[in-house]
């Protein structure tokens, strides 16, 4: 069970209620105070395969939990009756909300939100027979921005900020190489194309404060996704519209579901129209999931992601794309996510996320 609350003056009537019995209780707060003898207040996130904690207030909203700084996040490996620590680690750096993201027998990978962005993660590994812990990783998610068809073989590309990725896949088995990252090349605006159009095509925005995200040009028509930034005073739509460049007029297409969001992403076909969903704010960027239009029935369904997307590439008969965490493949309305994670020898992998 996630989001279960202790407090140490809790009564005995609501221990009783609790997944974790009254003698559990004092063992997981002993273990706490062993590192820190103040701690009242413990939020388990899990409970299984690892019981997993944190100290400190949580808000209401206990999904994902928060860790503050000058807290502690415990791991903790059930032993008979009772349990044995794995690691304590304390937050030093900055309050963050923070979720299990994946778990191996002899690892569990934390990622860290500040704000509402996605920052870091935080990777413990340990013996899978003694619990015994090896080490304990930082790394910043890596943002997939290039996926194609390099010689008949899918490799994608990106770069967490310090580092650039490269991962080719053959066989169902990835191959990653990194290098010190390069600036990225500034895209070309699509202002300038579209003044090279025409003064019609500089129409664009109708509200002040939408501007053009994404935008794909296909035949006579400039695809493109609104923006704007979803704070106190702004007034946006988000909408997916096109400039026709013989007609030498602007329409958008008017869909409900897009209203409150931002695009981050576009790609047109001929059946269906997929955008990447984000909402902008000063703090960062929330993400939407991604909005598969039908362009037959005009209806819109949305495919939950938890990073922001920030491309879209079909590759025969797939659709990936690339995020602020990784990619994920497309299927049947599903998001399969993928992550590059680092390793005990501090090479990456791609690992799935459940």
């Amino acid at each position: 069970m996630n989001g279960l609350s202790i407090v140490a003056r809790t009564s005995v009537w609501m221990l009783v209620l609790l997944p974790l019995s009254a003698a559990d209780y004092p063992q997981l707060l002993g273990e706490f105070r062993k590192t820190r003898a103040d701690v009242s207040k413990v939020h388990v996130i899990a409970e299984t395969p690892l019981l997993v904690a944190v100290t400190g207030d949580q808000t209401e909203q206990q999904t994902p939990s928060r860790w503050a700084k000058g807290e502690l996040l415990g791991v903790f490996a059930h032993r008979g009756d009772g349990i044995v620590q794995v690691s304590m680690v304390p937050n030093d750096d900055f309050p963050a909300s923070v979720w299990i993201d994946s778990q191996t027998p002899d690892s569990i990978t934390f990622a860290l939100a500040e704000y509402s962005t996605r920052s870091e993660n935080l990777k413990i590994f340990f013996d899978a027979k003694t619990y015994f812990p090896k080490r304990i990783v930082r790394f910043a998610p890596v943002r997939v921005r290039r996926i194609a068809l390099v010689a008949g073989v899918l490799t994608l590309s990106g770069t967490d900020g310090n580092q650039d990725f490269s991962a080719s896949e053959r066989g169902g088995a990835w191959r990653v190489s990194t290098a010190p990252a390069a600036p990225e090349p500034a895209p070309q605006p699509i202002e300038t194309q579209l003044q090279a159009i025409s003064e019609k095509a500089k129409q664009f925005p109708q509200v002040e404060d939408e501007k053009i995200g994404p935008y794909e040009k296909i035949g006579n028509r400039i695809w493109i996704g609104k923006t704007f930034l979803a704070r106190e005073g702004a007034v946006g739509l988000g909408d997916i519209g096109y400039f026709d460049t013989t007609t030498q007029d602007w329409t958008f297409l008017h869909i409900p579901e897009m209203a409150d969001w931002s695009a981050s992403a576009l790609l047109v076909e001929p059946t269906a129209i997929l955008v990447g969903l984000m909402r902008q704010g000063d703090d960062g960027s929330v993400a939407g999931g991604l909005l598969r239009y039908d362009r037959g029935t005009h209806k819109a369904a949305r495919i939950p992601l938890a990073d922001v997307v920030e491309k879209i590439v079909r590759v025969n008969k797939h659709v990936y794309c690339g995020t602020s965490g990784g990619f994920a493949i497309i299927e049947q309305d599903r998001a399969h996510r993928y992550e590059f994670t680092q390793q005990l020898d501090g090479t990456y992998t791609i690992t799935p996320v459940i």
